[in-house]
């Protein structure tokens, strides 16, 4: 699925992203959410070159989460593109591609902590780690703040929780 509110063209991208992403409940009623500074979005990360998607996801829970996840535990739900305007970089605004494939982690699971491996990225961006339920996440998809990759994250977390949504009663 193609996410392209800026109605940018094919040849208007100049950078690629690839990135895991799951939800995973820590209990009945609440999903993980990942914060940096106030830019929301659920757990995962980028795919590494040569890495299969289900092995970039299990490494990513662990860093992010502390967590140990099994492949048996995994159901993939669908893959989907945002073609973004002026996505900021290091070099300077880009129009950046993030292709973001997204998982459902079967069962709840309890955060360690103590064994989560922050990249410096995560912790210059001050990565926190948040339990909230959909309307919680309603009410942080309407905050207003300065995070220059809120509006980004925004699009994404809220089209892979309504898409995860409808997956849901199939899970």
């Amino acid at each position: 699925m193609l996410i392209n509110l800026d109605r940018l063209k094919s040849e208007d991208i100049n950078s690629r992203v690839h990135k895991v992403r799951a939800v995973i409940f820590a209990d009945k009623t609440h999903i993980y959410v990942t914060n940096m500074d106030s830019s929301y979005n659920i757990p995962g990360g980028r795919v590494e070159a040569g890495e299969k998607l289900e092995d970039a996801l299990v490494r990513e829970l662990k860093e992010e989460l502390g967590i140990r996840v099994f492949k048996k535990e995994i159901k993939y739900i669908g893959n989907y593109v945002f073609w973004h305007k002026d996505f900021p970089g290091e070099k300077g605004a880009v129009n950046r591609e993030n292709k973001i494939d997204l998982f459902y982690v079967s069962s709840p699971k309890e955060v360690y902590l103590e064994r989560v491996k922050l990249t410096n990225y995560e912790k210059h961006y001050h990565f926190r780690l948040m339990k909230c339920t959909y309307e919680e996440i309603d009410a942080l998809l309407k905050e207003k703040n300065e995070n220059v990759y809120k509006k980004f994250t925004d699009v994404e977390l809220k089209t892979l929780i309504e898409n995860f949504r409808k997956e849901e009663k199939i899970c």
